[in-house]
């Protein structure tokens, strides 16, 4: 599997993503792809990822909207907690189980949603998944819940 000549190709251009006098939104862009088994990825193609990645977050952070980034490990090692019914249940593996998994999040401050959009295509993982962009409602900051939808 190569990704990083459709990166090149396609995310080459620089987006603009503060303009001056712009107020900015928070987007978290959450990044679904199937999970490959150790036999899928050869060394090879595990550092063209990487080295793929490592160029889409250096371009979000060169373009001042990244503000955090992260890789999970295998959906395998998740687990899930539920009080659904009243009592504590957990469950090794994730909650779904799809053939895509929550691979990693990258979350970034961006002027509106088209310019979430452009930075989301220019996820390397979209050339082989989803890439799932979801508005910030409220975060927590210093000690207090901020955003467009705050808890007092």
């Amino acid at each position: 599997m190569s990704i990083l000549p459709w990166f090149i190709r396609h995310g080459s251009g620089r987006i603009i993503t503060k303009p001056e006098g712009t107020n900015l939104v928070r987007y978290t862009l959450l990044l679904h792809y199937p999970e490959p088994t150790p036999g899928d990825l050869d060394p090879e193609a595990l550092a063209e990822g990487m080295r793929a990645f490592q160029v889409y977050a250096q371009a979000l952070e060169d373009a001042g909207a990244l503000v955090s980034a992260e890789v999970l490990q295998q959906s395998n090692l998740t687990t899930t907690v539920t009080l659904a019914t009243g009592e504590l249940v957990i469950h090794d593996g994730p909650f779904a189980d799809t053939k895509e998994q929550l691979g990693g999040t990258f979350v970034i401050d961006v002027p509106d949603l088209d310019a979430a959009t452009e930075w989301a295509a220019r996820a390397p993982s979209a050339a082989w998944g989803h890439v799932e962009i979801r508005p910030t409602a409220t975060r927590y900051v210093d000690g207090t819940w901020q955003g467009s939808q705050s808890v007092k």
